[in-house]
């Protein structure tokens, strides 16, 4: 009786064993098979077909002013972040604008909105940010929102002094709203926010791009992938003034 219930016991802690050890077995395989997030992720931007209009003469063409300096040795100049073409998509209807900037006495900037024929559409003073690096500028609700498949040039003009003037420094780029395809939309819906970076990059949508990974980057400082994701999209696209820097609201 005894040597039955010491067997039964004995099969019994193999059987256990044996179903613990398949199941650490099956979760290392898993593990190594499953990629890690940041791996199954990757932003890549392809540049849409388009281009800016061909008047267009670039994106911050005059920023030598001194309100924008903050030492004769600062080598980055205040600038849109934008492709070489200087042109960009968005499938928003006020999407937000990403510049770099230096530090700055000034407290105002102009900002104007023109489409490709060059009439006015909208323009306001906003506040120009006390913090340099990387800054967000969101277009302002009362706007009117951007036509879907229309070019408009957009400008920011920095304040130096008292008043606008004719030298005061200039930063530009072009931006066209696109229709937002459905087979988008529903991917959309259902990503998280490292995947819809990695679509709206797939889509060609340079200002949703840099905006959602500028806003998780904020969000994240010591995210080591989304920094390295930002200098690797930054590098790629030729915006050599803002490698490594840090970003700021």
């Amino acid at each position: 009786m005894k040597h039955s219930v010491a067997s039964n016991y004995c099969r019994g802690y193999l059987k256990a064993s044996v179903a613990i050890f398949a199941i650490i077995a099956a979760s290392m395989v898993i593990s190594f098979a499953a990629p890690s997030l940041a791996q199954s992720k990757k932003v890549v931007f392809k540049p849409p077909s388009g281009s800016a209009p061909k008047t267009t003469t670039g994106a911050a063409t005059r920023d030598i002013g001194s309100c924008l300096r903050d030492s004769s040795s600062d080598s980055k100049k205040t600038m849109a972040i934008l492709p070489q073409s200087q042109y960009g998509l968005t499938i928003a209807s006020h999407p937000e604008l990403l510049i770099y900037k230096n530090k700055t006495s000034a407290k105002q900037m102009l900002f104007s909105l023109r489409d490709d024929a060059g009439e006015q559409v909208y323009q306001t003073f906003l506040p120009v940010p006390s913090v340099s690096g990387v800054v967000a500028i969101a277009m302002p609700e009362q706007a009117p929102e951007l036509m879907v498949n229309k070019k408009y040039k957009w400008t920011v003009a920095i304040i130096c002094g008292k008043s606008l003037r004719p030298d005061s420094p200039i930063i530009e780029g072009w931006i066209q709203r696109v229709p937002e395809p459905s087979s988008l939309t529903s991917k959309l819906q259902s990503a998280d926010p490292l995947e819809k970076i990695a679509l709206y990059g797939e889509n060609g949508l340079w200002y949703d791009l840099v905006s959602s990974l500028n806003k998780l980057k904020i969000a994240s400082p010591d995210d080591q992938y989304l920094s390295k994701t930002w200098d690797q999209l930054i590098k790629d696209n030729g915006i050599k003034s803002v490698e490594r820097t840090s970003l700021a609201n």
